[in-house]
């Protein structure tokens, strides 16, 4: 938590940044009421908003909002960041997004709005935030995700009343933060309507519901077999960074019949051919000695999504095993009632192994598999 905890402040570091494009000489400052005045009376009307599109996030952001070059932070988990550079108030009301791996595992929001007040309130002062408050905490679910918005107050360097807005979304693995900061004057008279939009915009797409969209783009009428259908789609899943060998087109061809295994005389001679010995380890040691064999593998399902939008199903199910090792396979069926975080056994063909990129910024490595069975355990 500790290391998390910094991150966040990191990013709240831009939370307490100055306007750059402020001139700052005596002559041109007014009291801080006086800009926040101005700035609510230029920007009376309504807002005008444009989406930015990150790698598995998008938000709406206000259009005269300009990119803020977070480059120097040393933070990568800083995805985007905005400010308003128009005003010419001293504090540049702000935003920014983070997605940090969980130190923890928690998927609890409550409980790291709580370390972070705890933070604020007794380092605040090191990262320029002054007399940090906490104002409230509201749950604010995002899609299965427990989440909140924390929100708090502290004193700007330059002597501004500034409200800093976070929403809080945790997975099984990652933390996403978005951070929204306001002079409190414009806050209480406009920002919180901005908030509001930001907030709700906010779309978050896992990997493996960016590559359904692309499955779901396929003209499921040009696919006549299993070796068709797996081919396709076998440089979609790994982003292009791997094709299906001739073997492999050459085995499931071979075996259509059990693509998928929807009946039991089917699973029964599926699970007849499976080869008990073969484990993960064998797979990321060589998968291509492994092209002419059907595996199971066991585990904890990580994500599992389905697409129905062409009038059949297909599923890509993630599944960790108890080594963590990865496999992402696709199923030409229903999953039934597979959720998320149940176990599972995928029976199938093993096509390629390859690396994706997580949302925590690095590289998750895993074997793609064309699967005939899935089943919860």
């Amino acid at each position: 938590m500790k290391k998390l905890i910094t991150i966040l402040a990191l990013a709240t570091l831009l939370s307490a940044c100055g306007n750059s494009e402020t001139n700052t000489t005596a002559d041109s400052q007014t009291t801080e009421a006086s800009k926040a005045t101005e700035t609510v009376s230029t920007e009376a009307k309504a807002t005008k908003y444009t989406t930015y599109n990150g790698e598995g996030f998008s938000f709406a952001y206000p259009e005269s909002w300009k990119s803020v070059d977070t480059s120097q932070m040393n933070a990568p988990s800083i995805k985007a960041a905005f400010s308003n550079q128009s005003s010419s108030a001293t504090f540049a009301d702000n935003m920014n997004l983070t997605i940090e791996a969980s130190s923890t595992g928690s998927i609890n929001p409550e409980e790291y709005a709580n370390n972070i007040v705890d933070y604020y309130t007794q380092n605040g002062s090191s990262i320029g935030i002054s007399d940090y408050t906490k104002t409230s905490y509201t749950n604010k679910p995002y899609k299965e995700y427990s989440a909140g918005v924390l929100e708090g107050a502290y004193k700007h360097t330059s002597g501004t009343d500034v409200v800093l807005v976070q929403y809080l979304i945790p997975t099984n693995t990652e933390l996403y933060t978005m951070t929204l900061t306001y002079a409190k004057n414009y806050y209480e008279q406009k920002g919180k309507d901005q908030v509001n939009e930001i907030l709700n915009s906010l779309v978050i797409s896992s990997p493996i519901e960016q590559t359904k969209a692309n499955i779901a783009s396929l003209n499921q009428e040009t696919i006549v077999t299993a070796a068709d259908y797996f081919k396709e789609l076998t440089p979609i899943m790994t982003n292009d960074t791997a094709i299906m060998e001739q073997v492999s087109y050459d085995f499931f061809t071979a075996h259509d019949d059990l693509f998928p295994a929807s009946t039991a005389e089917v699973r029964k001679k599926l699970k007849s051919l499976v080869d008990t010995k073969v484990t993960t380890k064998h797979l990321n040691k060589n998968v291509a000695n492994y092209y002419e064999h059907f595996i199971h593998i066991s585990g904890e399902v990580i994500e599992v999504e389905e697409d129905t939008s062409d009038g059949s199903t297909a599923a890509i199910v993630h599944i960790m095993d108890e080594n963590g090792n990865n496999v992402l396979a696709i199923y030409p069926s229903s999953t039934g009632d597979l959720l998320e975080g149940d176990y599972a056994t995928v029976i199938g063909t093993p096509i390629t192994n390859f690396s994706f990129e997580n949302v925590g910024g690095g590289y998750t490595n895993a074997t793609l598999i064309g699967a005939s069975l899935v089943v919860a355990d």
